[in-house]
């Protein structure tokens, strides 16, 4: 960075500009370091000067504001310029989207379709678009999907995801499949985002249903992967449908694919859910790699179908194994304890949990400890954990 400063301080004193492409390099440097104080000092070489006209130094300038978390300045910077190009405009809007000013992005966006200089790209609907998904603007989304088609940029594939995505999380379901039916050929992100539409709007068949055309369409074991099995298996959980995920299980073997921790802890949730454990064990028994979060799903899963006595087995076999216990794993434990009156077991597992630091300050914990106490019937115990936890 000092040599650079050297170099620009040489070319001042010999009357010479340096070329924008130039000052775009080192501003693009500063960005990506995060180097706010010479980055001002590039700004204040430019200042007077025929590159503070030049819009793709600006560009630049605005986007290392931005990075440094200097938004008013760079919204500053913005205002100030006299010639913006669709990167411009696109950068600020883009800005504030991801800085969590959702409101201001779109009057922002607003304001760009007043500039006739300039139009919305491809990247600019979907920023906008995305703000409307997170703050559920379903009219300001239909306003801009108008746009779009306006434009005659629908079939971008961009778009369409961030429309599936927009329709879905605002709950206009039908709208995004409309969507979805017109791309003729979606892209994975479009197919993850319309299952995840349908699971997150309550109609994990309608996600099933679409999973099931997917599976035996003629996409390649590459983009079957890319589209995520996890996303998959979650619909089948919902609806707790083990046929249909014993289907999808059955594709993750045809292709070879290996399940990581969070593949396995989805099949896990939706066998214990169907009521196989004895599936759901075996997939945890072939795992090599499990962690703590893993642990306690399959401790819950035995409680939940009514074998305690075989949680509590899990329990210690994850002790043995010298995994640290997460307060998620020691309340399920607590729980089969509940279970089987295991009051000596439930004690054990307190005075484990004092020992890994998750004590009496983990609700879930608590409850659980409270409940083995209130059934074991120590009301001493009950109103001492209460008292301890409430101070």
């Amino acid at each position: 960075m000092e040599e650079a400063l050297n170099v620009l301080d040489l070319m001042e004193a010999q009357g010479m500009e340096p070329e924008p492409s130039l000052i775009c390099i080192l501003l693009k440097s500063c960005a990506e370091a995060e180097n706010l104080e010479f980055g001002k000092t590039i700004h204040s070489r430019i200042v007077g000067t025929d590159l503070e006209k030049d819009v793709y130094v600006v560009n630049n300038l605005i986007n290392l504001y931005a990075k440094c978390g200097c938004l008013e300045i760079a919204r500053n910077v913005f205002d100030e310029m006299s010639n913006r190009n669709e990167v411009t405009w696109t950068t600020m809007i883009s800005i504030y989207n991801q800085r969590g000013f959702l409101d201001e992005s779109l009057k922002l966006y607003s304001l760009m379709k007043l500039d006739s200089r300039v139009r919305p790209n491809a990247f600019t609907y979907s920023i906008a678009l995305n703000s409307c998904a997170k703050l559920r603007n379903l009219k300001m989304g239909v306003e801009i999907h108008e746009d779009v088609v306006k434009d005659r940029c629908e079939s971008d594939e961009f778009i369409v995801t961030a429309l599936i995505d927009m329709y879905s999380k605002c709950g206009s379901i039908d709208s995004a499949r409309r969507v979805f039916n017109k791309a003729g050929e979606p892209t994975i992100a479009a197919c993850t985002a319309m299952i995840d539409g349908y699971n997150n709007n309550n109609q994990a068949k309608e996600a099933m249903y679409l999973i099931r055309i997917i599976l035996h369409s003629r996409l390649d074991m590459k983009m079957v992967r890319e589209l995520g099995f996890v996303c998959m298996i979650r619909s089948c959980t919902m609806e707790a449908a083990y046929r249909q995920g014993q289907e999808i299980h059955a594709h993750i073997i045809k292709f070879g694919y290996d399940l990581g921790a969070q593949t396995c802890s989805t099949l896990v949730l939706l066998y214990e859910d169907c009521n196989k454990m004895v599936l759901a064990r075996r997939l945890f028994d072939k795992l090599v790699d499990k962690n703590e979060r893993l642990w306690g799903q399959m401790i819950l899963g035995y409680v939940k179908n009514g074998m305690n006595s075989e949680a509590l087995k899990l329990y210690v076999e994850m002790v043995s194994e010298d995994v640290k216990p997460s307060s998620f794993a020691l309340s399920c434990a607590l729980k089969a304890c509940v279970g089987i009156l295991g009051l000596k077991e439930g004690m054990e597992i307190q005075g484990r949990a004092v020992k890994v630091g998750c004590c009496l300050s983990d609700d879930s914990f608590v409850a659980a400890l409270v409940m083995l106490y209130r059934q074991c019937k120590l009301p001493e115990e009950v109103q001492k954990i209460t008292r301890i936890h409430k101070s």
